[in-house]
């Protein structure tokens, strides 16, 4: 990891990150978020943006030389995609701020830990909250698929719902939970269904399809409780998404941005800090982040065992 100098002294009331910076957070969220591994990236303004999208086309006809062409009228239909913030404030002492490189490296680990957890948290699993419900999607409601037997037919079931929307099998988030399961299982002949990766930065693949970790896309179990409107659902706990991966999409807003004080009086839960008076900095990360997704059923959400 690169050390870079911050500029943090005590006249300093806000700054920006250098476009070097930024793309350091950037590449480490990326790294550590299983949605931006799988999901393409586009370009996102910060008013948002929106696709047209044809509908599938229906086959040409075959016809004599002289004959009147077919005509199709094609179906038009639209995706729009607007950026939502993520924030996060991290503290530290004036002490502690005093080494430049170790304070950058520290920003830089818990910015892009931060920031990965929240896009796999709220896309992946939802156990987040969407940010809204205009222009953004996630894939913690896609069809469901029940591995919880441990069969071949369960883990068949994986592919065979994809393939049946008409999709690509071409990518899985799996959890650590989700991987015990997968190290596991094997076909008919006891052999191993997942192809070790090709190097040991790779995690391997399942029916062809690229398997990447996502450490927070895991869900847990739910019982079931209460009655009428406080009525809570039984639920399993969720331990992967898989699908055809070129149907989700992401974007970012200007990067990174950073602004420092040690003036502000912050509110952590509870409590109240004063900053000025107890000698600490507080740097305020935010960023702009989108995602949609153009056909929902070419996804199945991977569950397992139902709650104790």
């Amino acid at each position: 990891m690169t050390s870079t100098a911050l500029d943090v002294s005590r006249l300093t009331n806000g700054l920006m990150l250098t476009p070097e910076m930024s793309s350091e957070i950037w590449t480490e969220s990326i790294k550590q978020s299983a949605l931006t591994q799988l999901a393409s990236r586009v370009n996102l303004p910060g008013k948002g943006v929106k696709w047209q999208t044809l509908n599938a086309p229906t086959a040409a006809e075959w016809v004599e030389e002289t004959a009147e062409k077919p005509v199709v009228d094609p179906t038009f239909g639209s995706k729009t995609m607007i950026p939502h913030k993520l924030a996060q404030i991290i503290t530290v002492s004036e002490e502690f701020a005093r080494d430049a490189a170790n304070l950058w490296t520290a920003i830089q680990a818990q910015a892009s830990e931060a920031i990965a957890q929240a896009i796999d948290k709220t896309f992946l699993a939802g156990t987040i909250a969407l940010p809204g419900t205009d222009g953004v999607d996630t894939l913690a409601d896609a069809q469901v698929v029940s591995i919880k037997g441990g069969t071949y037919k369960d883990f068949i079931k994986i592919a065979t719902t994809v393939l049946e929307h008409d999709g690509d099998l071409n990518g899985v988030a799996i959890t650590n939970q989700g991987l015990s399961k997968f190290l596991t299982a094997t076909d008919t002949n006891g052999r191993p269904l997942m192809t070790p990766g090709v190097n040991s930065t790779e995690l391997g693949s399942i029916f062809g399809a690229r398997m990447i970790k996502s450490p927070w896309g895991y869900k847990e179990a739910v019982k079931a409780s209460g009655s009428g409107d406080s009525a809570v659902k039984a639920a399993p706990e969720v331990l992967g998404i898989a699908g055809d991966w070129r149907n989700a999409f992401y974007g970012t807003v200007q990067g990174i941005r950073i602004k420092m004080s040690d003036q502000a009086t912050i509110k952590k839960g509870s409590q109240t800090i004063n900053l000025w008076q107890r000698n600490m900095l507080a740097f305020l990360v935010e960023t702009e982040v989108g995602f949609i997704v153009r056909d929902k059923s070419k996804f199945c959400v991977i569950t397992g065992a139902d709650a104790a």
